[in-house]
């Protein structure tokens, strides 16, 4: 974000720089336009600008896919952990059942 800003700045000052401002009247001014290298030097900065927001946008989209992915992961792992929790209690429930059963039992 910082270095859009920056290639912004820098398009604006030359253009600025391009610029001749001439006061001829009390209150009039003549503004001779920018020179062909200086409108170059514009567009190319303006280019930079482009570029690096594209490539501000695909990191962004990429941090994002990989949050997406990540909380997938983890949602998986939080899955399994509950499967294998339940599992552990059915078969704590079922060798507990089996004691009582055993106990249970009528003595001959």
């Amino acid at each position: 974000m910082r270095g859009l800003l920056l290639s912004i700045a820098i398009a604006a000052l030359l253009v600025l720089a391009g610029c001749r401002v001439e006061k001829t009247g009390e209150n009039s001014y003549q503004v001779d336009v920018p020179t062909e290298t200086a409108k170059d030097a514009a567009r190319a900065a303006g280019e930079e600008a482009q570029a690096t927001g594209e490539g501000v946008r695909d990191r962004t989209l990429e941090a994002g896919k990989d949050l997406k992915e990540g909380a997938q992961e983890a949602g998986e792992a939080v899955k399994e952990g509950a499967r294998t929790a339940v599992e552990k209690t059915g078969t704590a429930l079922e060798e507990a059942g089996k004691k009582l059963q055993e106990t249970a039992k009528p003595q001959p």
